[in-house]
């Protein structure tokens, strides 16, 4: 009853509304070595169009904009709280090639073949429909093109949460309740890889390729239209 009340809260706007800008400032130590690995996948070259679904603070987005100037990145996320911290920091770090605005992964506002890119990293377990959101990845990414898919590993083992808990800050105040929470209300009611990998056959990706990395707790999916 308490899990599930928790994961309720967990994927509500006004939880994200509220309290993004905590997790903006814990999330950002302990996922680094992913971002820049997803940030190297991405790879275009010349003028494209890349999305970055369940943008948060806009880390990523503005990583991919920074390295490829000529692209043009687009973030969304359905927290009107992480879309202002998005658009503060872009203007702090004086990036013009990224917006960041309101949207709706099960409904993305954009034009079918649009993206030459889509990323998204800890998003879709927050969606009410993971299929329905991978099926609008599709729909919008141009044939021949990527999307780079990261979410919570649901197998993961206790050895490697306990260690990637250990980035957060002060982590140690926290532990056993922020052990508990990661395990039961984040991983636990998360995917793995392989379910990952089926909602992207099912939504018609032709080409997909998995790995993990040894040093963070997540899954990562590479699909190609």
């Amino acid at each position: 009853m308490l899990k599930n009340l928790l994961v309720k809260a967990r994927d509500a706007r006004w939880v994200w509304n509220l309290f993004g800008p905590i997790y903006n400032q814990q999330i950002y130590n302990a996922l680094f070595e992913l971002y820049e690995h997803i940030a190297e996948e991405i790879n275009l070259d010349g003028p494209s169009q890349i999305l970055d679904i369940g943008a948060g603070r806009g880390y990523i987005a503005l990583l991919l904009a920074a390295r490829r100037p000529t692209a043009s990145l687009t973030g969304i996320d359905f927290s009107a709280t992480q879309v202002r911290a998005a658009e503060r920091l872009r203007k702090r770090r004086g990036i013009d090639n990224c917006r960041f605005e309101l949207g709706n992964a099960m409904q993305l506002p954009f034009a079918d073949n649009r993206f030459d890119a889509v990323v998204t990293v800890g998003s879709i377990k927050h969606w009410p429909d993971p299929q329905q959101g991978m099926e609008e990845i599709h729909r919008i990414l141009a044939p021949g093109r990527w999307a780079v898919i990261s979410e919570t590993d649901r197998e993961v083992s206790g050895k490697a949460l306990r260690r990637f808990m250990q980035r957060f800050t002060a982590w140690f105040f926290w532990d056993p309740l922020l052990l508990w929470g990661l395990r039961h209300i984040i991983f636990a009611r998360s995917f793995s890889q392989q379910e990952i990998v089926s909602f992207a056959q099912a939504a018609g990706f032709t080409e997909i390729r998995t790995e993990k990395l040894a040093t963070c707790p997540y899954v990562i999916v590479k699909a190609q239209k």
